[in-house]
């Protein structure tokens, strides 16, 4: 995934790691979705629910073991950014991890456990006021460890943190994502270990807003144009720039491998200590099946940026293949605008408007396109239907039931709706305008596979579809370097249909940027053009509370809208799928924000 640009809130783009455990136990059953096609009228719940819900409560327990000693962790995607706020790659997360400690650190239980942070502001703790001190709509309350330093050594204190804040809306910065940091109004340091946060607007993830302190004492020399451009975070000055996780870098090989070693200066959270490995190396290898050729040679520990295809390849590894669900899921997702859809040629004798605006015409694709045989051509199976795009281990999921395929019922619907074949040529149409879609992705063997294989089932039920395979530079184009003539550009409406990956969040507040009405390109990422009023309740009221609960009724509101009204057809989570030797002690499985290495601390060789 390209890195962010521009300077607009977005931060539901760059969630490349994945979650482990499914929070279910105390999820209650969504209510059946209803066959009614009208724009949803409700929002969230406003019965405060009866189980209150801590984030900070975390099962994790890792396992002791011994100092020293070497990890080497393989991977065919190079790491090239360094900078905590500028990554992209599914291999950058797994280093930032390791080099940048933080406020909080992100268990692969969805769960919260300070680690730079001496505890975790909450409403009930009173490190949160709402309404906050002095005209603050929100008053956030961080108290430091003591004693925190950087890897060189020099004091991190509350100042770093600040100048993180002020590095962010430095108006020569570009390429990083403002949203929550843009509503702090005032950012004070009362002492080394103190900081307030004074919000102009309730923001819901102030936990996890921080992505790192940055040294103000080694980067204030740097003109923020340069930094920008990478200075101060280039391969052949990654040695001497501080860092405040348990690793610090030691050196890169481009194109072979980067060497980190133990960070003296940083102490566990958990343990008071520093790591337990010496040191860390990520190695490069030129695809998938060399790192799987270099980890059977045991040249490496672990091996990560494995897919569901490779699996049938390593299956005689037994235990030591590890899977789990990503935040990457592949759709179907239509194009709600009435006016700006798809102007390809092969639809422009459609007649006027779109289909893909009409309710009905969304359920009956929904309804006929049959998403398991989809997959089965795919990944060959291991079909899990999905019934919404949040992910199952996330703390607000709500279980839902995903529409069953069903042909004859996709027919009634339209029928129902006025959509007819009147002229008896297979194609329905309705007020002038014919069923006639163009369906965009990019040309990747599984991606057209699916199209053709939606194509043939909307056929079946009288909607023409047209496949279109496109440059994925068109079809990810910014808006700013996109036009409507842009083929398939999502970020101009250029589509009916698309069939494409999108990233899910783990954070509630993400999802207001892709499908709150506000938020149409270009001022945010609903380029679909989703205007729904319930959705727009629910994610206004997740944007107004810090309250867990009622966070977890409106997202559950959100949920069943989603799959009500078909804001998207998810068909699956992709798998990531990774290698772990057995000399690799509590490796535990990735987090939504740190990948592999959110515990790296607490490693250790087993022997």
């Amino acid at each position: 995934m390209p890195r962010l640009t521009g300077r607009r809130s977005a931060a539901i783009a760059g969630l490349l790691a994945t979650t482990l455990v499914t929070l279910v136990a105390c999820q209650a059953e969504a209510p059946a979705p209803s066959t009614s096609l009208a724009p949803s009228q409700t929002g969230a719940p406003s019965e405060p629910p009866t189980a209150a819900i801590d984030l900070t409560d975390s099962s994790y327990k890792p396992e002791a073991g011994k100092d020293g000693g070497s990890i080497v962790i393989g991977d065919w995607q190079q790491a090239n950014q360094f900078n905590p706020y500028y990554l992209g790659l599914g291999s950058e997360p797994a280093v930032a991890s390791a080099t940048w400690a933080s406020l909080v650190s992100f268990t692969h239980g969805d769960r919260y456990l300070p680690d730079l942070a001496a505890s975790l502001p909450t409403v009930d703790n009173g490190g949160v006021k709402l309404p906050g001190d002095n005209g603050d709509a929100m008053t956030v309350t961080w108290k430091l460890r003591d004693g925190l330093k950087w890897s060189d050594g020099e004091p991190l204190t509350c100042d770093d943190f600040k100048y993180a804040w002020e590095w962010v809306l430095d108006d020569n910065n570009f390429g990083v994502v403002s949203s929550g940091y843009a509503d702090i109004r005032g950012f004070d340091c009362p002492s080394d270990t103190a900081m307030i946060w004074h919000f102009k607007s309730v923001y819901q993830g102030y936990l996890t807003l921080m992505k790192a302190p940055l040294p103000r004492h080694f980067l204030q020399a740097i003109p923020m144009q340069d930094q920008a451009q990478g200075v101060g975070f280039r391969p052949d000055e990654l040695s001497k720039l501080p860092v405040s996780g348990p690793f610090r870098f030691e050196g890169v090989t481009p194109d072979v491998e980067l060497r980190l070693a133990k960070n003296p200066n940083y102490s566990s959270s958990r343990t008071g200590k520093p790591a337990q490995l010496a040191s860390l190396t990520f190695r490069w290898y030129p695809d998938r099946d060399a790192v799987i050729v270099a980890y059977r040679a045991r040249k490496i520990d672990i091996a990560t940026g494995l897919t569901e295809a490779d699996l049938e390849g390593v299956a005689d590894l037994g235990a030591q293949v590890v899977t789990r669900p990503s935040l990457i899921y592949e759709a179907i997702r239509p194009n709600w605008s009435p006016d700006a859809c798809s102007r390809a040629a092969a639809v422009a004798d459609r007649g006027p408007g779109c289909p893909m605006a009409d309710p009905a015409m969304r359920q009956a694709v929904a309804l006929a396109i049959d998403r398991s045989a989809i997959v089965e051509s795919a990944l060959g199976g291991a079909f899990r239907p999905l019934a919404t795009n949040v992910d199952p281990a996330a703390w607000f999921h709500t279980q839902q039931s995903a529409p069953a395929f069903d042909p004859a019922k996709a027919r009634q619907v339209l029928d129902a709706a006025g959509w007819k074949d009147t002229d008896r040529d297979g194609i329905r149409e309705r007020d002038g305008l014919i069923a006639r879609i163009e369906i965009c992705t990019t040309a990747r063997q599984a991606r057209a596979d699916a199209v053709a294989l939606a194509a043939a089932s909307l056929k079946d039920v009288g909607i023409e579809a047209i496949p279109r395979e496109v440059d994925p530079a068109d079809m990810f184009a910014a808006y700013e370097r996109s036009n409507r003539a842009t083929p398939c550009g999502l970020r101009r409406a250029n589509f009916d249909l698309a069939v494409q990956s999108l990233a899910s969040s783990t954070q509630p507040s993400d999802y207001f940027f892709r499908y709150h009405s506000s938020q149409f390109e270009p001022d945010g990422e609903n380029d679909a053009s989703v205007s729904d009023v319930g959705i727009d309740v629910a994610l206004d009221t997740v944007r107004s509370t810090v309250n867990p609960a009622v966070i977890r009724d409106a997202m559950a509101e959100f949920q069943r809208i989603y799959l009500e009204q078909t804001v998207e057809m998810p068909i699956y989570f992709q798998q990531i799928v990774e290698l772990h030797a057995a000399k690799a002690g509590n490796v535990v499985g990735g987090s939504p924000f740190g990948g592999i290495t959110w515990n790296v601390a607490d490693w250790f060789v087993k022997g």
